[in-house]
């Protein structure tokens, strides 16, 4: 493996693992909203409610930074170092299916990663072994 390729490897890792953790911090920060919402049933105080969702919403804006870098890894190694394991283009359907719901900016990136992964398709498969003749 060339050196271009396992640069691309590492990257392609390491942009998937921070989109896993911007998707912890994402359902992290739901269940404290509705954590709240639930106290809220039990008490009538604004103000309370108001602090406890903002306490929440803190994860969420630093997962969304780190899922943003996530994204620019994956762009790197994906257009600019053209990496094309078979596995990264399993992966990247995965991410491309999991951003549609997330409107605007999700779906637009899912359906551009959708039309990108369909139009490349033969870029992802493992080259023939050669056997020597």
């Amino acid at each position: 493996m060339n050196h271009t390729n396992q640069t691309g490897k590492q990257l392609a890792i390491t942009g998937l693992v921070l989109q896993l953790c911007a998707l912890g911090t994402l359902i992290f920060s739901l269940v404290g909203i509705l954590r709240e919402f639930d106290k809220m049933s039990a008490a009538s105080d604004p103000s309370k409610l108001a602090n406890g969702i903002s306490e929440s919403l803190t994860p969420m804006a630093a997962g969304s930074v780190v899922g943003l870098v996530g994204i620019i890894l994956i762009s790197i190694a994906l257009f600019s170092l053209r990496y094309r394991a078979p596995w990264f283009r399993t992966m990247l359907w995965v991410l491309a299916i999991g951003w549609l719901p997330a409107f605007p900016v999700g779906t637009i990136l899912g359906v551009i990663l959708v039309i990108y992964l369909i139009k490349h398709k033969d870029e992802f498969k493992v080259p023939a072994i050669r056997q020597p003749v």
